[in-house]
């Protein structure tokens, strides 16, 4: 699918342009035209009238079939730009649940999707479903009122049930969390997504299963134990953390989330083969959503991965390589004696 990228540049322009490209080849757009504005955000677009034109000219001409925005748009932006531009336009946060949705094997991911996207939605639709009706069914108390009231209780309806049904796979959620801890220590691996954390399960491990470069392919906690000096270790992956992540997202994958509070060690895993400031920007996003989950009271361990590719930077770090298993045999041991002392 063709498509355009917008964005409002501020901090950090480079590592966000590449992350949203990267969110974008992901979810399969082919994002062949980036367009950038630095300044202040527009109240009505975001970006100023005249680079609306600009985008306009170019949609007219080349057909892109969506326009993305890096940036996070209110429902009101969102309809001025698609009435400006004639084309669908979605944001970071319809980005990042597109690319959930490719991933998502599991009923309760997808309902957890569903829900934080009809929760984001039900502003725009309320604001879409007011105007259509205003011009096609006109008049106070017509079949216009009835179509905008109708449709949202519907919407308000199935978000109730989705809640419900949650709260049951939450339930079974608690049980597996228990028997877990039955079984042996459990160690949560934590760290922005793409940084191998579902390669370093599998080295830690030995489980034997190919593994896609590709952003949040882990949306539900991933189980797998290796057993050191005749204690059982369960190690789980879970799903990667983001920049400016929206708390709506938070909250829909909280079930989930809890399992890296509940454990008994943390590993923080950081990408060693990026630049200095872009390694401890991500680390620090890592230990931000960490503590916004509350899981500052658990025991932290730093895991340098992919070091075949880079360098350790943090002094009482362990560094490995998930693909090449450098590191990983005392990765083990440290695991063991962090969690004999607990």
């Amino acid at each position: 699918m063709k498509a355009v990228v917008v964005m409002l540049v501020g901090d950090e322009p480079e590592e966000r342009l590449s992350e949203i490209m990267s969110l974008a080849e992901t979810a399969g757009y082919e994002a062949d035209q980036v367009f950038t504005q630095k300044g202040r955000a527009s109240r009505k677009y975001v970006v100023r009238k005249g680079k609306v034109s600009e985008i306009r000219d170019y949609v007219a001409e080349h057909n892109p079939e969506v326009v993305v925005f890096e940036n996070l748009l209110t429902s009101r932006q969102t309809l001025a730009l698609e009435d400006s531009l004639g084309v669908p336009v979605i944001d970071r946060f319809d980005l990042i649940l597109n690319v959930f949705e490719m991933h998502a094997k599991s009923r309760e991911a997808l309902l957890q999707i569903e829900l934080a996207r009809l929760k984001r939605r039900l502003p725009y639709i309320k604001m879409y479903l007011s105007r259509k009706v205003r011009t096609e069914h006109p008049g106070f108390g017509g079949s216009g009122e009835f179509i905008v009231h109708s449709t949202l209780t519907t919407i308000h309806r199935r978000i109730k049930s989705i809640e419900r049904s949650l709260k049951g796979f939450e339930r079974r959620t608690d049980l597996q969390r228990k028997r877990r801890k039955k079984v042996g220590r459990v160690v949560s691996l934590a760290g922005y997504t793409n940084v191998g954390k579902t390669s370093l399960l599998y080295a830690l491990t030995g489980v034997k299963k190919p593994v896609r470069d590709e952003l949040f392919t882990t949306l539900r906690t991933k189980t797998a134990s290796f057993t050191l000096n005749q204690t059982k270790y369960m190690v789980c992956d879970t799903i990667g953390f983001i920049r400016n992540i929206p708390l709506q997202l938070i909250h829909a994958f909280q079930a989930t989330l809890h399992d890296i509070a509940s454990s008994d060690l943390i590993l923080i895993v950081s990408d060693t083969s990026l630049d200095e400031e872009a390694f401890f920007r991500r680390k620090q996003i890592c230990e931000d959503a960490l503590m916004s989950i509350g899981a500052n009271e658990t025991l932290w361990l730093d895991v340098e991965n992919k070091i075949d590719s880079g360098r350790p930077r943090l002094s009482g770090s362990v560094a490995v390589s998930a693909k090449t298993g450098e590191g990983v045999e005392f990765l083990k041991h440290e695991i063991e004696r962090m969690l004999s002392h607990d």
